[in-house]
């Protein structure tokens, strides 16, 4: 990819709202709607590469509010600078925004190139992952449903929200699915949920139900209780919570501290930062898979065209979180079918803007800064 920094003539932005299909539980939120940013960079020869700020306030990444005070503050300096490394390393929103900007810069190039995203990122790119289907915490009755429509629509892989409650009551749930999905892989998230104590106790009784494995058992914050899980070997653990930036991820490594890493481009910062740490996870024997934050087809194209530029694949992704959306701003959201996820192929992201979508959706005017 050609480095050099383009010259921009404008930079606009605008908030939006996307609700959800239905109230999502886990074990550190119920979400009902997604807010974000939508970022565009325009240059002087007419293209323009889209990006998405979308920072969940639940996992302690700030707000909307922040990247709109970053932007604000960052002003005209965007059309000079947009690189992602002119922000704060770190602050609230900073990840979402550099993220935007990361994404819109590479857009921009692909788009400029007459290529996919994924192309320059990689010289021998997927054209299509595996994905997950995704259940949050819920009844026993609820779950088996929702597993029920995933399996009919093609997914090979379930993941289910642990931790919301009970031990007692995750390992009901757990081997209701099992004993009515026998052949599908069951893979959990805690969201850090529960104490080592817990974490030990709750896998010694699940995993002889086949998972196959489980997201971040303890809190982000304690690396040593997740490596001492790991080399329980109980069962395969990824670390999720646990990596905000590449600083942390290599913590996580040189420690043993996990079988797979957790990659969310809108927490790390961009693409180009999340392959960063899957190249250095891939040298150490680690593997990695991506995972997006229930952004719209903005935030899940530049997913999946990060999970399909990865060293090795060896799980499926978790990219189809689009389906809990009930509204998109893009033209032909990304939806999984029969449990993979297609590369678009059309030049960048592979997603264009609704602006009619967006208009019913947005929270705010338009905002810009030209040159």
């Amino acid at each position: 990819m050609n480095e050099t920094l383009p010259r921009l003539i404008a930079v606009r932005w605008r908030p939006f709202r996307l609700p959800l299909r239905h109230r999502f539980e886990a074990a550190h939120s119920v979400l009902a709607d997604r807010e974000g940013v939508l970022l565009e960079l325009h240059s002087a020869d007419g293209a323009v590469g889209i990006g998405e700020a979308s920072p969940f306030p639940a996992l302690g990444d700030g707000t909307v509010t922040d990247v709109l005070a970053l932007l604000d503050a960052r002003g005209d300096a965007l059309l000079i600078d947009p690189a992602p490394e002119a922000l704060p390393v770190r602050g609230p929103g900073v990840a979402a925004l550099r993220c935007a900007l990361d994404v819109a810069l590479l857009d921009l190039e692909a788009r400029r190139q007459g290529a996919t995203l994924s192309a320059l990122l990689s010289s021998a790119p997927l054209d299509h992952v595996m994905v997950n289907a995704v259940i949050g915490s819920g009844t026993a009755e609820v779950m088996g449903a929702f597993a029920a429509e995933a399996i009919a629509a093609g997914y090979g892989t379930i993941k289910v929200k642990v931790g919301a409650g009970s031990i007692d009551d995750d390992i009901a749930r757990i081997e209701g699915l099992r004993a009515q999905f026998p052949n599908v892989a069951i893979r959990l998230d805690a969201n850090g949920a529960w104490s080592e104590v817990q974490a030990r106790e709750a896998l010694e009784r699940l995993m002889p139900l086949h998972i196959e494995l489980i997201e971040q058992p303890v809190a982000g914050t304690d690396l040593d209780a997740l490596k001492r899980l790991k080399w329980d070997d109980i069962g395969r653990i990824a670390a999720d919570e646990a990596i905000s930036d590449e600083e942390s991820a290599l913590k996580v490594l040189s420690g043993g501290a996990a079988d797979l890493l957790v990659l969310k481009p809108m927490r790390l910062g961009g693409v180009r930062p999340a392959l960063a740490i899957a190249r250095r996870a891939a040298r150490t024997g680690v593997g990695c898979f991506v995972t997006t934050t229930f952004d719209s087809s903005i935030g899940t194209a530049l997913a999946l065209h990060l999970a399909v530029a990865l060293p090795s694949t060896l799980v499926a992704h978790g990219l189809s979180t689009g389906e809990h959306l009930a509204a998109d701003i893009v033209d032909e959201p990304l939806l999984p079918t029969e449990g993979r996820m297609e590369v678009p192929q059309r030049p960048g992201l592979g997603v264009e803007v609704d602006a009619g979508a967006l208009d019913t959706l947005a929270t705010w005017p338009w905002m810009e800064r030209r040159g």
